[in-house]
C-alpha cells in the first residue's frame, strides 16, 4: 500500500515571499562532516501549494513538493504528454489518501532533474487522478515525493522562495543553524517523517506533510484533547478533494496550540475530519511548514525549524 496525502484543501492559506541570498552555515561543521549543496531552485507558493520546476526526461514540469507522499505521483495528463511507459508486467497499485484508497498505474521516468542536477534515474512513479490546481500555470504535473527527497538533506524556505538539496557525509551531529529548534523525528522505511506533535499541550502522532495545504486533525484525536461534539457541530463545514475522485468533509476548528515541541502556532485554525490514514493523528501541513525556514535531515532523523 502506498501513501499519498497531498493537496486536499482547496479553500485556505496564503504565504508571503521575499528574496533570498542563499544558505550559509553559522559556523564550522563538526570534524569529519561534509555538507554539499547538490541542487537548488526557486520554491513558489500558490495558495499554500509548494511548487518547484523540475525536468522530467528533459521536459520542464511543475510539481508540488510533498513530504507526505511515499512515491512521486504524475497526473494522467502529464503522463500522456510525456509518453511515460508503463511498468512491464506491473499490477495496479493502491494509494492511501485522506479520502480513501485509489488505484494507480506504475510508470517509469528515465530521469528527474532539479535546476540542471539529475536527482534520480530509472524512477518508478505512480499515476492517478489528482484534485484540481486552479490558476497554476503551467499545470501541475504531479507530486515530488519522499522517494526522491529522502535521498538528501532538504531545505524548505518558502518565505525566501528557496528549495535546496544537500548531501551529507559523516554529519551525525551537525546543526545547520545555531538559532534553530531541533526536533527528533521518526523516519519510515519509505521516507515518511513522523514526529511527536503538540495539540492543546498533548503529544499526538504527527506526519510532516508539505503537500497538505493546511493542518488536519483526526476527529477522534480532536475529541481526545478536549474538543466537544457540540463545538465541532458549530464549526464551519468545508468539502475538499484528495488523490482520486473522492472527497472529504472537514470542520474548521480553532485550536489553542498546534505545532512541534519548541515551536507551536497559537490560535491556529485546522481541519478536523475522519481521516483514512492508519496511525496518523495529525498532518502538519504547509500552513505550518511554509511559514518557517525548515531543514529536514533525513540522514539523522531530525528537523530544524527557525522563524
Amino acid at each position: 500500500m502506498r501513501f499519498s496525502f497531498a493537496a486536499v484543501l482547496l479553500a485556505l492559506g496564503l504565504a508571503a515571499c521575499s528574496a533570498d541570498s542563499g544558505w550559509h552555515p553559522p559556523g564550522p561543521l563538526p570534524p569529519g562532516c561534509s555538507l554539499r549543496e547538490e541542487a537548488a531552485a526557486p520554491l513558489r507558493d500558490h495558495r499554500n501549494f509548494m511548487l518547484v520546476q523540475v525536468a522530467i526526461n528533459g521536459t520542464p514540469a511543475t510539481m508540488v513538493v510533498d513530504t507526505g507522499a511515499e512515491i512521486s505521483t504524475i497526473t494522467p495528463a502529464a503522463a500522456a504528454s510525456l509518453a511515460l511507459p508503463a511498468e512491464i508486467g506491473g499490477k495496479p497499485h493502491v494509494l492511501h489518501g485522506v479520502a480513501g484508497d485509489v488505484a494507480a498505474q506504475r510508470l517509469r521516468i528515465d530521469e528527474i532533474a532539479l535546476h540542471g542536477t539529475v536527482l534520480r534515474t530509472n524512477l518508478m512513479v505512480d499515476s492517478s487522478r489528482m484534485p484540481p490546481f486552479p490558476g497554476i500555470e503551467p499545470p501541475v504535473a504531479g507530486l515530488l515525493g519522499a522517494d526522491v527527497l529522502s535521498a538528501y538533506e532538504v531545505e524548505l524556505n518558502l518565505p525566501a522562495q528557496r528549495l535546496a538539496l544537500y548531501s551529507a557525509t559523516g554529519c551525525t551531529g551537525y546543526t545547520p543553524w545555531h538559532d534553530a529548534v531541533a526536533i527528533p523525528v521518526q523516519r519510515t522505511r519509505t521516507g515518511l517523517i513522523f514526529a511527536d506533535g503538540l495539540l492543546e499541550g498533548r503529544k499526538v502522532r504527527t506526519l510532516l506533510d508539505s503537500g497538505a495545504r493546511t493542518t488536519l486533525v483526526r476527529r477522534s484525536t480532536a475529541l481526545t484533547v478536549g474538543v466537544s461534539e457540540a463545538a465541532l457541530a458549530a464549526d464551519q463545514s468545508v468539502t475538499g478533494k484528495g488523490i482520486g475522485a473522492g472527497s472529504i468533509n472537514f470542520r474548521l476548528h480553532q485550536f489553542g496550540e498546534i505545532g512541534l515541541p519548541g515551536d507551536v502556532m497559537q490560535g491556529a485554525i485546522a481541519d478536523v475530519a475522519e481521516l483514512h490514514l492508519p496511525g496518523v493523528e495529525m498532518l502538519l501541513g504547509a500552513d505550518y511548514l511554509g511559514a518557517r525556514h525548515v531543514w529536514i535531515s533525513y540522514g539523522t532523523s531530525r528537523i530544524f525549524v527557525r522563524r
